[in-house]
C-alpha cells in the first residue's frame, strides 16, 4: 500500500505530473463518452421490455445528452469559481450514483430521469477536461495531448458499443450501468490523488439569472426538432422559434450587464474561438448520426447481434486514433484551419456515403465507410481543439471551455435528435417501426426494409450537409494563434504569419 501511495505522491508532484493529470482527466472523458453511446445497442432490448417504440426509447440517450449539454456552461463557470478539481470530483460521483440508479430503474420514465442525473455529472467532468490540459501542458506539447484526448473520446464511444454489445447479450441491458459505475468510482479515486485546484477566480456573485436562462435556451432546438417531426404538427412551429430567439436576446443582455457572467460575451470577438466552436458542433452532428444509426441498422436490418454491431464500429475508433496521432506529429507544419476543415469534409463525405446503405450491404463496405468517418474525426479534433483554446485568456479558460464543450455536446445531442426524428417520422405507422423491437415480417420484408433505409438515408443526408457547412466555417477561423489575447481582450491575439 505504501508503494502505491508513494507512486501517486510522485505522480502528483513530480516533473511528469502533466501526463498523470492527462490520464486522470481522460478517465473522466472516457467514461462520459462511453456512457453516451453504451446504451445505443440496448435501445432495441429496452424498447422490447418496456413495450415502446423509437420515439419513446430514444429519450434514454437524449435525456443524458441534453442534460449534459444544458449543464456545461454552469459547470465551466463553477470550475473557475470553486476549482476544477472540486467540480470534477462532484461530476464523477454523480456519474457513479446515477449509474447505480439506472441499474435499479423500474420503469422507462424513471430510467430517463436517472440518465439525466448522469448527464449532469458528465457535464461537471467534461467542462474542465480541456481547460485542465491547456493549463498544465506547454504549447509545444499541447497538440499531442489534444490528439490523445481525441483518441480517448473515440475509444470511449466505440468501447461503449463493444462492451455494451457483449454485456447485453450475456447479462441483459441493466449490466451496462454497473460497468459505468465501476469505472466512474475508479476515476474518482484517481482524480482525488492526482488533480489540484487551480487559483480561483471566484470574485463577484454567481450569475444565477444567466444559469436559469441557459437551461431552457439549450432545450429549444430539440423542442423545435420534435415539433417538426411530429405527424400532428400543423405547419412550422414559429412560436417555438420566437421563444428561442427571445430567450437568446434576454440571455445576451443579462450576460453583458452582469459583472461576473456565466459566459463572458467578449470571447465571441475571437474569430478562431467562434469558428472552431461552430465547426465542432457541426462535426458532432455528422458523427453522431453514424454512432446512432449504424448500430441500429446493423441489428434491425442486417440481423447482427448487439456485440457484432458494436464490433462493426471498431474501425471508426482505430482510424480516428491513427489519424489523430499522425496529425499530432505534423501539427507544427500544417495550419489548423486547413487540417480541421479537411477532416470535417472527410467525415461529412463518410456520412453521405452511409446514406447509400441498403438491406444487402456488405459488412466490409460498412466498416470501410465508418473508418472514413473516424479518420475525418482524427484529422479534425486535435487542431480544432488547440486553436480554439489558444485564443482564450487563461482566466476565461473554464467558462470558454464550458461553452466550447457545450457546442460539441450540443452537436452530438442534436445529431441523435435529428437522426431519430427523421427515421421515426419515416417509419411511423409502418411495420418498419417495429424492426428495432426485433420484429421481422414474413411478408413484405423487402418493403419494410426499404422504408427503414429510406428514413436512414434522409437522416444521413441532413447530417452530411451540416458537416459541410461546418467545414466551410472552419476555413474562416484565421491564422494560427501564437499568444492568447490579454485578459481584457482589448488587444488582438498574436498570430503567426
Amino acid at each position: 500500500m505504501s508503494v502505491v501511495a508513494g507512486l501517486f505522491q510522485k505522480a502528483a508532484t513530480g516533473p511528469d505530473r502533466r501526463w498523470w493529470v492527462l490520464g486522470a482527466v481522460e478517465c473522466g472523458n472516457f467514461v462520459v463518452y462511453m456512457d453516451a453511446f453504451i446504451v445505443t445497442l440496448a435501445l432495441p432490448a429496452m424498447a422490447s421490455q418496456f413495450g415502446v417504440g423509437l420515439h419513446e426509447v430514444k429519450w434514454v440517450m437524449l435525456s443524458y445528452m441534453i442534460a449534459l449539454t444544458a449543464s456545461l456552461l454552469v459547470a465551466g463557470r463553477l470550475g473557475d469559481r470553486i476549482g476544477r478539481k472540486t467540480v470534477t470530483l462532484l461530476g464523477m460521483a454523480g456519474l457513479a450514483g446515477g449509474s447505480l440508479a439506472c441499474l435499479l430503474a423500474p420503469t422507462l420514465a424513471v430510467l430517463i430521469v436517472c440518465r439525466a442525473v448522469q448527464g449532469i455529472g458528465g457535464a461537471l467532468v467534461l467542462a474542465n477536461v480541456m481547460a485542465e490540459i491547456t493549463a498544465v501542458f506547454p504549447k509545444v506539447e499541447r497538440r499531442r495531448a489534444m490528439a490523445i484526448n481525441a483518441s480517448v473520446l473515440a475509444m470511449g464511444q466505440v468501447v461503449g458499443l463493444l462492451v455494451g454489445g457483449a454485456l447485453i447479450g450475456a447479462c441483459g441491458w441493466r449490466s451496462i450501468f454497473l460497468v459505468i459505475a465501476g469505472i466512474s468510482l475508479a476515476g474518482l479515486v484517481l482524480d482525488v490523488l492526482i488533480l489540484r485546484n487551480q487559483e480561483r477566480s471566484g470574485a463577484g456573485r454567481f450569475d444565477l439569472p444567466g444559469a436559469l436562462l441557459s437551461l431552457p435556451l439549450v432545450g429549444v432546438p430539440f423542442l423545435l426538432v420534435e415539433r417538426l417531426a411530429s405527424r400532428t404538427a400543423q405547419g412550422f412551429p414559429w412560436e417555438v422559434l420566437a421563444v428561442g430567439l427571445g430567450l437568446l436576446a434576454v440571455f445576451l443582455v443579462v450576460e453583458l450587464r452582469t459583472a461576473s457572467p456565466l459566459l463572458d460575451p467578449r470571447v465571441f470577438r475571437l474569430r478562431a474561438y467562434v469558428c472552431g466552436s461552430f465547426a465542432a458542433a457541426a462535426y458532432f452532428v455528422a458523427a453522431a448520426s453514424c454512432y446512432f444509426l449504424v448500430p441500429l441498422y446493423a441489428q434491425a436490418v442486417l440481423g447482427l447481434t448487439p456485440f457484432q454491431a458494436g464490433l462493426l464500429m471498431l474501425p471508426l475508433s482505430v482510424a480516428l486514433t491513427a489519424a489523430s496521432q499522425v496529425i499530432g506529429g505534423l501539427s507544427k507544419y500544417i495550419s489548423a484551419r486547413v487540417v480541421a476543415s479537411l477532416g470535417l469534409l472527410c467525415t461529412a463525405g463518410g456520412v453521405f456515403a452511409l446514406s447509400f446503405l441498403g438491406p444487402t450491404a456488405m459488412l466490409l463496405v460498412v466498416a470501410g465507410i465508418v473508418a472514413l468517418v473516424g479518420a475525418g474525426g482524427g484529422l479534425f479534433h486535435p487542431p480544432n481543439n488547440t486553436s480554439v483554446l489558444a485564443a482564450v485568456p487563461p482566466s476565461m479558460l473554464g467558462s470558454a471551455n464550458g461553452f466550447f464543450t457545450m457546442s460539441r455536446n450540443f452537436g452530438q445531442a442534436l445529431g441523435v435528435s435529428l437522426a431519430a426524428a427523421i427515421l421515426g417520422a419515416t417509419v411511423a405507422g409502418t411495420g418498419a417501426g417495429k424492426l428495432l423491437a426485433g420484429y421481422h415480417p414474413e411478408h413484405a420484408r423487402e418493403t419494410v426494409f426499404a422504408i427503414y433505409t429510406s428514413g436512414q438515408s434522409a437522416a444521413f443526408h441532413v447530417a452530411a450537409i451540416i458537416g459541410v457547412a461546418g467545414a466551410i466555417v472552419s476555413a474562416f477561423r484565421g491564422p494560427p494563434i501564437v499568444t492568447p489575447p490579454p485578459e481584457d481582450l482589448k488587444a488582438p491575439a498574436t498570430a503567426s504569419r
